[in-house]
C-alpha cells in the first residue's frame, strides 16, 4: 500500500511543490505563470483588472527540489533518501516523446528492454528475460496507484496495449529498481513500477478532455475524460477508450516458406482491438477506483504449432478490478493506509489445427481474487520511521477448460483451483547521523503450499557533501510458481519457488542544484531454482541458479530554456551458473538518449529518442525435429523516434506527430519456446498523430 495520493507532492522530475493540478502540464518552467492563472481565475468582469503571476527567477529555476517517491517505502520521501535506484518518468515526458503504451514507457529505462512477439510485450530487466506466453512479466510486480495488477493466473502484468490505462491518463511512472518483496511478496523480484494516474482536479477548463489518434497500419484510437474537484471534497474521473488497428496485411516468416503454408506470408492476421475504461471518486480519506479493458488480437506467428496464415488465432484478455482504499494521518499518533479490493480476469485463445485434421481448439481460463491491506506509519523523534503491515489474498477462482471452438463440446476436464495467501512486514527509516540514514526491515509470506518465505531489505544511505549520496543496498525476493507452472493440464508439478539475492553499490551526483543529476550503479544478482519450460519434458522446471552482474550510468537534466534530457547506459552480463552460458534474450549493452528541444518557446517541442540494444540469442520449437533449440542470434540494433509536440497554439488544444524507427531500421526479437520462428521481425518506419482538447 502506497500513502495517500492525495497530498501535495514534488512536481516532475524538478519541478517545484505544486498543487496536482498543474503538475503535467509544466512541460516548460516559463508556462508556469500562465498555467496557474488559467486554472485559479474566477470569471471576471471587464473592470476586473487581471494580476499575472512573477514568473520564476532564475536562481529559482535552478533550486528546484530533488523528486519525490511513492513505492519505494510505500510513503513518500525524496529519491535520494529511498532505499532503492529509482526511476521515475513523468506524464510531460509520456507526450513529449509521444509513448503509445506502458511498453514504450519501459523502453526508455536504464536496464530495461521490451520483447514483442506480435501479441504480447515481454519486459527484460537487468539482462534477465526468460519469460515465455505463460509466464510473461511475472517477475516484475505492476502497481496502478498501489493496486497490483499481476494477474492470477500467470502473476505476469500486461504492458503493451492490453494494460488497463490509456498513457494520456498516467501522471507518472516510478520504476524501483532491484528486489521489492521486503515491502510487497510474491512478483517483486527485479524491481516495482508504480503507475500514478491523473486526478480529477487535474483536468483543466470545464473538466472535460477529448482525444484522437491516428496511425500506420490503419490504427486509430479515440479517448473522452472528465474530471472535477468538487468544493465539497468530493473529486471525479471518468474515462473511456477505444482503439482499433488493422496491423500489417503481410508478415514473412521463412520458417512456413512452403506452397502449403502461402510462401511463409501471414496475410491480415495482426489486427487488434480494445475497450478500456476508468472511474474514480474520492471524498476525504476515501477513494474508490475502478478499471476494465477487453482486448483482441490476431497472432500472425502460428503460435502453439497451429496453423499457419489462420487468421482465426487470435487471443482475447478481458482484465478488471474495484479497489477502495482509505488513508488518514491521525495527527502525531500514526498514519493509517487500508485497502480492500477484488479483481477478474478471463482470457481466451482460438487454436486452429484443421489443416492437419486436427480441431479448431479454444482453451478458456478464468480467475477471481480479492484481497485486502493494512499499513501504519509511524514518524518518531524526526529520526526514525517506522511502517508495519500486513495482507490477506484469496485467489478463489482459478480455472482453465478446452473446448471445440465450434461444437463447445469439451475435449478433457475442466481444471479449477485456489489458493490463499498472507503477508506481514515491518521496515524502519533510521538516521543514525543527520547525514547517514539505515533503512532496513523484512517480510514473511506464507503463499499457498509453498515454503515459507522471509525477505529482507537493508541500505545504508550516506550524504557526506552537498548533493553527493552513496547507497549500499543488500536485498531478497522471492516467486512463487504460477497457475500453469504448478499444474500441466491438471496434473500437478513440483517446483520450488524462484529466489534472488542482490547486492548493490550506489552513487548518486545533484550538480548546479540539482539542475542535472547523474547516478552511477553496480549490481550483483544471484538467482536461485529460476522457472524455465522444457519443452522435451513437457513441463516447466527449475533452472539450477544464475547470476547476473552489471552496472548502470544515467544523466538526466533540464534547462531554464526549455531543453530536457535523459541518457543511460547498462552493462549487464547474466549466465546460468551450471552451465555458463547466457541466459537468452540478454542483451550485454543497453544505451539510450532522449533530448526535448523547444522551438518555440512554452508552445512547440522537438524531442529525440535513441535506443541501442546488443545482440541476443533466442530460444524456439524447432518444426523439423520437434525440439526446443537455442542458439539463433538477434543482432543488436538502434533505432530512432522523433516527435514533434505543441501545447497551446490554439487555448485547450494539444498536437503531437511521431515517427518511429525514423530510418526504417530491419530488426529482429527472439522468440519463445511456443514459437516456431527463431526470430521475430518488428516493424519499420511507423508514424502517429494525435489530437487532444481540453474544453
Amino acid at each position: 500500500m502506497l500513502s495517500n495520493h492525495g497530498k501535495q507532492r514534488t512536481s516532475g522530475r524538478f519541478g517545484s511543490p505544486l498543487p496536482l493540478a498543474l503538475r503535467r502540464l509544466c512541460s516548460a518552467l516559463g508556462l508556469v505563470a500562465t498555467i496557474t492563472t488559467g486554472l485559479t481565475a474566477e470569471p471576471q468582469s471587464s473592470t476586473t483588472p487581471t494580476v499575472e503571476p512573477a514568473e520564476p527567477s532564475l536562481k529559482e529555476l535552478m533550486e528546484m527540489p530533488i523528486p519525490v517517491v511513492e513505492a519505494a517505502s510505500k510513503y513518500e520521501q525524496k529519491v535520494t533518501e529511498a532505499p532503492a535506484v529509482v526511476t521515475i518518468i513523468t506524464a510531460d515526458e509520456v507526450k513529449k516523446y509521444g509513448y503509445q503504451t506502458l511498453a514504450d514507457i519501459l523502453q526508455s529505462a536504464p536496464g530495461m528492454n521490451v520483447t514483442y512477439d506480435r501479441d504480447y510485450a515481454y519486459l527484460g530487466v537487468r539482462g534477465v528475460n526468460v519469460s515465455d506466453f505463460y509466464t510473461r512479466n511475472s517477475r516484475v510486480l505492476v502497481l496502478v496507484d498501489g493496486h497490483r495488477m499481476n494477474n492470477s493466473l500467470t502473476d505476469g502484468a500486461a504492458i503493451g496495449n492490453d494494460f488497463i490505462l490509456d498513457v494520456d491518463l498516467i501522471d507518472r511512472v516510478e520504476i524501483i529498481h532491484g528486489p521489492g518483496s521486503c515491502l510487497y511478496g510474491d512478483n517483486a523480484f527485479f524491481g516495482v513500477i508504480n503507475v500514478i494516474t491523473r486526478r480529477g482536479r487535474d483536468m483543466v477548463g470545464h473538466g472535460l478532455e477529448a482525444s484522437g489518434e491516428a496511425g500506420s497500419f490503419d490504427t486509430y484510437k479515440g479517448r473522452v475524460s472528465y474530471g472535477h474537484a468538487f468544493t465539497n471534497g468530493l473529486e471525479l474521473l471518468l474515462s473511456g477508450t477505444i482503439y482499433y488497428s488493422e496491423g500489417q496485411d503481410q508478415l514473412y516468416y521463412k520458417e512456413y516458406d512452403t506452397p502449403a503454408n502461402n510462401h511463409g506470408i501471414a496475410e491480415n492476421a495482426d489486427s487488434e482491438e480494445y475497450k478500456s475504461g476508468l472511474g474514480r471518486v474520492s471524498f476525504h480519506d476515501f477513494t474508490l477506483e475502478g478499471a476494465y479493458i477487453s482486448r483482441e488480437k490476431g497472432d500472425p506467428t502460428a503460435l502453439f504449432l497451429t496453423d499457419f496464415n489462420d487468421s482465426r488465432l487470435r487471443t482475447t484478455d478481458n482484465r478488471g478490478y474495484a479497489d477502495l482504499k482509505y488513508a488518514h494521518e491521525f495527527s502525531e499518533v500514526v498514519d493509517v493506509t487500508a485497502r480492500v479490493y477484488y479483481d477478474h480476469q478471463d482470457f481466451n485463445i482460438v487454436e486452429p489445427y484443421v489443416k492437419e485434421g486436427g480441431p479448431l481448439y479454444q482453451v478458456e481460463q478464468a480467475a477471481d481474487w480479492w484481497g485486502t491491506e493494512l499499513q501504519l506509519t509511524k514518524h518518531l523523534w524526526d529520526r526514525l520511521t517506522l511502517t508495519l503491515g500486513g495482507e490477506y489474498r484469496d485467489d478463489f477462482n482459478q480455472q482453465e477448460q478446452f473446448l471445440n471452438a465450434n461444437t463447445g463440446e469439451p475435449f478433457r476436464s475442466a481444471y479449477e483451483t485456489n489458493r490463499q495467501s498472507y503477508g506481514v512486514y515491518l521496515e524502519g527509516d533510521f538516521a543514525i547521523v543527520t547525514n547517514l540514514h539505515l533503512n532496513a526491515g523484512v517480510r514473511y509470506d506464507q503463499c499457498g503450499d509453498f515454503d515459507p518465505a522471509w525477505d529482507p531489505r537493508a541500505a545504508l544511505i550516506y550524504n557526506p557533501f552537498g548533493q553527493s549520496v552513496f547507497k549500499a543496498i543488500y536485498g531478497t525476493a522471492f516467486r512463487a510458481p504460477n497457475f500453469f507452472e504448478v499444474y500441466d493440464y491438471g496434473n500437478p508439478v513440483s517446483l520450488k519457488p524462484e529466489t534472488i539475492t542482490t547486492y548493490e553499490l550506489v552513487y548518486e551526483q545533484g550538480l548546479l542544484a540539482n539542475h542535472l543529476r547523474a547516478s552511477v550503479a553496480g549490481f550483483y544478482n544471484q538467482i536461485y531454482n529460476l522457472i524455465t519450460f522444457d519443452r522435451a519434458a513437457g513441463q516447466y522446471r527449475n533452472l539450477d541458479n544464475a547470476d547476473a552482474t552489471g552496472v548502470e550510468l544515467s544523466l538526466e537534466g533540464r534547462w531554464a530554456s526549455g531543453i530536457s534530457g535523459r541518457a543511460s547506459y547498462t552493462y549487464q552480463q547474466t549466465r546460468d551458473t551450471a552451465t555458463d552460458e547466457i541466459l537468452t534474450d540478454s542483451p550485454r549493452n543497453l544505451a539510450k538518449v532522449n533530448v526535448s528541444v523547444p522551438v518555440l518557446k512554452d508552445k512547440i517541442f522537438a524531442s529525440l529518442e535513441f535506443q541501442y540494444i546488443s545482440g541476443r540469442t533466442a530460444t524456439w520449437l524447432n518444426l523439423d525435429t520437434g525440439t526446443v533449440e537455442t542458439g539463433a542470434y538477434a543482432g543488436g540494433y538502434g533505432i530512432l523516434n522523433f516527435t514533434l509536440f505543441t501545447q497551446n497554439l490554439v487555448k485547450g488544444l494539444d498536437l503531437s506527430a511521431s515517427v518511429y524507427n525514423l530510418l526504417d531500421r530491419k530488426y529482429y526479437d527472439p522468440s519463445t519456446p511456443y514459437h516456431s520462428q527463431a526470430l521475430i521481425e518488428q516493424n519499420g518506419l511507423t508514424f502517429n498523430v494525435k489530437l487532444t482538447y481540453r474544453f
